[in-house]
């Protein structure tokens, strides 16, 4: 944990891109002053709730103190505060690497910024980032409330590159494909309409790692 890792598997699952909260402003309702908190790209943080200015209390112009004053509520500004784009992808390890007898293994994988919307289900990338943990909740209230011993492994995707798109983003258009590919594929579709069992045929080559 805390290493940089390279790992190379296949997305199967892609959440949808959502604004994660970096600085947080609040506003004083008493004295009007604006507090800002940064949240260091945290999965969850303590908001500020009473305005340190107020609670303070106010300096005299001889020196002294006016003592505290009314305990200011903060309230988050929406529009003040500053997002960045966040998603968290399913990364599963390719049918090649499973040993034989078990399941695929999966992780989590979040990116953040300008790495959300380059990867899609059925993708095939390679992605480095950081092994975290992150804790197990155990439940709400005051069982939530406790620290559990146990934690679960996340990847923070620092890059990400696709080594093979789904075949949804590899079809093209005939008109942009070369005359030597469309002679292979012309001939391709010639044979498979002759062949006994064309059915049979597309059914095999349907998830054929499978």
């Amino acid at each position: 944990m805390g290493q940089l890792v390279s790992i190379t598997g296949m997305i199967v699952k892609a959440s949808n891109v959502k604004p994660m909260l970096q600085v947080a402003v609040y506003t004083c309702d008493i004295c009007g002053a604006e507090l800002y908190q940064e949240t260091h790209n945290r999965r969850d943080f303590t908001p500020e709730r009473i305005c340190h200015i107020c609670t303070g209390g106010v300096t005299m112009e001889n020196g002294g103190s006016a003592g505290p004053q009314v305990m200011g509520v903060l309230k988050l500004e929406t529009r003040g505060s500053r997002f960045t784009k966040f998603q968290e992808l399913k990364l599963q390890e390719l049918p090649s690497q499973v040993p034989m007898g078990h399941i695929p293994r999966s992780l989590s994988v979040l990116c953040r910024g300008e790495l959300t919307r380059l990867a899609m289900p059925g993708d095939v990338v390679t992605i480095d980032g950081i092994f975290l943990p992150q804790k197990v909740n155990d439940g709400h209230g005051a069982r939530g409330s406790k620290a559990s011993l146990m934690s679960t492994l996340f990847l923070d995707a620092q890059s990400l590159s696709v080594d093979k798109k789904s075949f949804d983003d590899n079809t093209q258009n005939r008109d942009s494909m070369p005359e030597e590919e469309l002679l292979k594929l012309d001939h391709d579709i010639g044979r498979l309409m002759l062949a006994e069992d064309p059915i049979g045929i597309l059914s095999q080559s349907i998830a054929p790692e499978i």
